[in-house]
């Protein structure tokens, strides 16, 4: 078959959508397939497996003259995304869409953009990885955007991720509480959704874990490691202010913060203001994650909204005992009390009393990481993911994969 993956979000990027499209391209090339990966970037739209590039200069004259003095150059947000997706949609009606037994997006937006040039034939996968209109939520109660028709802007985000699904011949997603959004949220039917959660190939990930780098446990100190964006929806501040309690009592850890977002200098003049300058260490994006992991000893991931973070699957795999908020699709993830603990989101005291009990109780952090470790294998397999989606290409397509 030849399968288009897309996503109106930036490729190549070191964590999002990105790792996912690169390992599923991957493994459809080896079965004989082939694959095309579509998607952003800052001064163009791009094939990227190709090294295709249209440059966003060659249609932007001609949509601003279209939209420039509509009502959506109120919002700059709203204004420069509609640009964008309208440029997406040009170019996606060069590339011989018709030519494709199947297109498979990563994100509702790209799903509403394929939908308005592709031709009927051809099926439509929409895979969204989160929920776009929840997001923008936060992003609004947390002061984060422009405070400039914000009222316009969650109604723009929420009625285009209802668009974009809408537009789906089958959607997928990998948690249930996404799917319980969509349905509740966007009208979508339940029988029109298929849940499949994550898988990661796990014999490389160990493989890289055991790979040296320049990282060395501080001598008497257990590790506490946090990987994502570093952004308002991942609930960073609140991790930090439960380490500026706990360092009030003890001082035998050190936190590692791996990972680039827009809060990342702001949470590191807030970690010196905290007094935690010489406890607290912000590593910046690595390609070397397993390894960090494999130096860790608790993970935390106290998210305001997550889906279900590729972090905290390879967390379980390294073995750590893992600490996850209730937001969301987390608490899928996580067995409370057996294969790791699901503390209350937005309480920093909660999140440093659970901290302190697992660092002053050895038998039940290593309980947590051996039962987490043994279940990983089984929970999140490459094989079982790739099966479940397959079946659903081949229910599409009508073709073997």
């Amino acid at each position: 078959m030849k399968i288009l993956l897309a996503t109106y979000w930036e490729i190549p990027h070191l964590g999002g959508v990105w790792p996912l499209m690169q390992r599923l391209a991957q493994t459809l090339t080896e079965k004989g397939h082939e694959v095309d990966l579509f998607g952003n970037h800052e001064a163009y739209f791009h094939l990227y497996n190709r090294r295709k590039k249209y440059m966003k200069l060659d249609y932007r004259p001609l949509l601003e003259a279209h939209l420039g003095s509509t009502r959506l150059a109120q919002s700059p947000i709203i204004y420069s995304t509609e640009i964008d997706r309208y440029m997406m949609e040009l170019v996606l009606s060069r590339l011989k869409l018709a030519n494709y037994d199947l297109i498979h997006v990563h994100d509702a937006i790209a799903g509403r953009a394929v939908a308005r040039v592709k031709p009927p034939h051809v099926p439509l996968l929409v895979n969204p990885h989160g929920s776009l209109k929840g997001e923008i939520r936060l992003l609004i109660e947390s002061r984060s955007l422009p405070d400039i028709h914000l009222d316009l802007l969650y109604q723009y985000y929420a009625r285009m991720e209802t668009a974009g699904l809408m537009s789906a011949t089958h959607i997928t997603t990998s948690s249930k509480w996404l799917k319980q959004i969509f349905v509740q949220e966007h009208g979508i039917e339940a029988g029109h959704i298929t849940v499949s959660p994550y898988g990661i190939s796990i014999p490389p990930f160990i493989s890289k874990m055991r790979i040296q780098n320049e990282a060395v446990r501080p001598p008497g100190k257990k590790i506490i490691t946090f990987a994502g964006r570093i952004v308002h929806l991942k609930g960073v501040e609140i991790l930090l202010y439960a380490l500026h309690s706990l360092h009030q009592h003890r001082q035998d850890w050190e936190c590692w913060i791996i990972g680039d977002g827009d809060r990342r200098e702001g949470y590191m003049s807030l970690a010196a203001t905290l007094g935690l300058k010489n406890a607290v260490r912000f590593y910046g994006p690595r390609q070397d994650i397993p390894r960090l992991l494999a130096l860790t000893d608790i993970y935390v991931q106290p998210s305001l909204q997550d889906n279900q973070p590729l972090s905290v699957i390879e967390a379980q795999i390294a073995g750590n005992a893992v600490m996850v908020s209730p937001a969301t699709g987390l608490p899928e993830m996580v067995e409370h009390g057996v294969t790791g603990w699901v503390v209350p989101a937005n309480e920093p005291q909660a999140w440093c009393d659970h901290l302190n009990e697992l660092l002053s109780n050895q038998a039940l952090r290593t309980k947590l990481q051996n039962e987490a470790k043994r279940r990983a294998a089984a929970q999140w397999s490459l094989d079982r993911y790739h099966r479940e989606l397959f079946s659903l290409y081949h229910k599409l397509t009508r073709k073997r994969v």
